[in-house]
C-alpha cells in the first residue's frame, strides 16, 4: 500500500492545494510570511499547495486554519456526529463520545489454531 495512493484522494488534495494557494494569494500572504507565523517550512507549504500526500497533518491543518479555510474544506463534517454517517456504524443509543473510546479486539489465538 505504500506505493499506491488512490486517484480520488490525490484529486482531492490537488483541489485543496489550489484552494490554499488561491486564498493565500487573495490575502496577499507570502509563503515566507506563513513560514514565520506558523513555523512551517516553505518546502512544506509548496507541497501543500501542489497537493502532495506527503505532508504532516499538523502542518496541513495549521495552514488551513491560518488562511481561514478549515470550515470550507471540512464543511461536510459539520454535525456529522448526529448523522447516519457515523450512527450507522454504532449500536442503538451509542453517542459519538463512546465511539471515540472503542477499540477493535481480536480473539486470542488458541494452541489448536497452530
Amino acid at each position: 500500500m505504500r506505493q499506491f495512493f488512490p486517484v480520488a484522494c490525490a484529486d482531492k488534495l490537488s483541489k485543496i492545494g489550489l484552494l490554499v494557494k488561491a486564498r493565500r494569494l487573495a490575502l496577499g500572504v507570502r509563503q515566507s510570511d506563513l513560514k514565520v507565523t506558523l513555523g512551517v517550512s516553505e518546502h512544506t507549504l509548496r507541497k501543500i499547495e501542489t497537493g502532495s500526500e506527503r505532508v504532516d497533518l499538523r502542518s496541513f491543518m495549521l495552514v488551513l486554519w491560518r488562511l481561514g479555510i478549515t470550515e470550507t474544506v471540512f464543511a461536510s463534517l459539520d454535525g456529522m456526529e448526529k448523522t447516519s454517517e457515523i450512527t450507522r456504524f454504532t449500536n442503538e443509543g451509542e453517542t459519538h463520545h463512546n465511539i471515540a473510546t472503542k477499540r477493535v479486539r481480536l480473539p486470542k489465538p488458541k494452541p489448536e489454531d497452530f
